[in-house]
């Protein structure tokens, strides 16, 4: 079969199937009939529905994943992806939940992270069963739920379900990623000193997800007159915010721009910029000792303030990003660290360093989440099958690399990440005015009929 022409016929198709799901805001929340919040169960519902509707198998297992099935056989090769999306922020120039179409552009939140693509490889299924393929195993495309936040819904998925023999996941960058750096989330909790005098910080907040560089942060102080400071600040870093007297207190408002959480040094850190701007007037001694020691430790995405900037050939530099910071006079400091290490590294030098960082003022230290690495040998006959049918359709000569991101390929016992952006493709998974190119999308279904139609034979 010719994917690359038959793929395009599958154009309108593929914005009709998508456009419903992009305004579903599957956000996680809280809720005591759905495990990850209604949003996202009706996003997965809506993708099971449309498994039934087109004739292929569906499977909802118990609200935490669900699969849409095709092909026959003993084994099973996976297609995984995710319908939950992390929170739109600010700074949109549309409604994040609205897709809209600029030119060849589809902006939505969940466009290109991770919605687009799940609906790319969906229909990659579809053009192969119109075609009349049958696959000699059985082909999963496994829709995760919680992907976003602590992988709960692909852990209870496969404590029900058959592990794939090998799989790939639509939530990356195409060639094919062969490695995938570590990943550590932690807490660092400090007692903050309840201070009543002049100059001292009474609260601050920033952050929604470890896993985001913070677009905003606000600080409220007990201090005197500071807006000529503050709005100096802002002209100097060429930053937006703004202050607000209210009684005897300021409530100081500073934005950044926010970035994936493997990529920080795309990101502003409207955290760490406004704590910067902290330790330059002068806090109260036993406030101004935590805040500096944040400063010290996490101003670098490297990793250098932690004595940890690792790096290998594999995979690259390690990346360092604090996303939350939730700070009450009196009470706690709460400071979320991001740390994605290479793959070559041994995980308990991180883990050290980030208890010696909170040791070092009095805090205490907890891990949140730990994602092992993921490597696999580019030698692989399934690496190079795959690396061979896109370098053929994208008239490319690539060859495997390593990311800094955690995909669902982890969740695999031998699995990838493929797609679906391209090298030219712009990367704004997690930003303000997330998007996907349709041509992108169109190629990227033919890049996966072939492949799917080839594991599965």
């Amino acid at each position: 079969m010719e994917y690359s022409k038959l793929a395009p016929a599958y154009k309108e198709e593929y914005i009709e199937k998508l456009f419903p799901l992009l305004r579903i805001p599957s956000v996680f929340e809280a809720s005591d009939h759905f495990p990850y919040g209604k949003s996202i169960d009706e996003a997965l519902h809506y993708m099971l529905s449309l498994g039934k509707e087109d004739g292929f198998l569906c499977s909802n297992i118990e609200g935490h994943a669900g699969h849409i099935e095709f092909g026959a056989g003993e084994e099973v090769i996976g297609l995984l992806g995710h319908l939950d999306v992390v929170p739109p922020g600010d700074g949109w120039s549309t409604e994040p939940f609205q897709p809209v179409i600029e030119g060849d552009c589809l902006y939505a939140r969940g466009a290109q992270d991770d919605k687009g693509p799940v609906v790319a490889a969906y229909l990659a299924m579809k053009l192969l069963k119109d075609q009349g393929f049958v696959p000699k195993k059985r082909v999963r495309l496994i829709l995760g739920t919680d992907e976003e936040r602590d992988w709960k819904g692909i852990e209870h998925y496969f404590k029900k379900e058959e592990m794939p023999v090998f799989g790939f996941t639509p939530d990356a960058v195409f060639p094919v990623i062969h490695a995938e750096k570590g990943l550590i989330d932690s807490y660092i909790n400090f007692d903050v000193p309840d201070v009543t005098s002049s100059n001292a910080l009474l609260s601050f907040s920033s952050g929604e997800r470890l896993n985001m560089v913070p677009d905003a942060a606000e600080a409220r102080l007990k201090i005197n007159d500071i807006e000529e400071l503050f709005q100096a600040f802002l002209n100097l870093h060429q930053l937006k915010g703004n202050i607000q007297k209210q009684e005897n207190t300021f409530l100081l408002t500073l934005y950044g721009k926010t970035a994936h959480g493997s990529k920080p040094e795309n990101g502003v850190n409207a955290a760490l910029h406004l704590l910067k701007f902290l330790k330059e007037i002068q806090l109260h001694p036993d406030h101004a000792e935590i805040v500096n020691h944040i400063i010290e430790c996490l101003s670098d995405p490297a990793g250098s303030g932690l004595n940890c900037n690792f790096q290998d050939e594999v995979s690259g530099n390690l990346t360092c990003n604090m996303g939350i910071v939730d700070w009450k006079s009196g009470e706690k400091c709460r400071v979320g660290v991001n740390v994605r290490y290479p793959v070559t590294i041994d995980s308990e030098l991180i883990v050290q360093s980030l208890k010696r960082f909170s040791k070092k003022a009095h805090g205490t230290m907890e891990i949140y989440d730990h994602l092992k690495a993921l490597h696999i040998k580019k030698e692989h006959p399934h690496i190079q099958a795959l690396l061979e049918i896109y370098n053929r359709h994208a008239e490319d000569t690539a060859i495997p690399h390593s990311i800094g991101g955690a995909t669902y390929a982890r969740a695999l016992e031998t699995g990838v990440a493929y797609g679906a952006l391209f090298k030219d493709s712009p990367d704004t998974a997690h930003q303000a005015n997330e998007h996907i190119q349709l041509k992108d999308m169109i190629k990227a279904i033919a890049i996966y009929a072939e492949a799917i139609q080839h594991l599965s034979r």
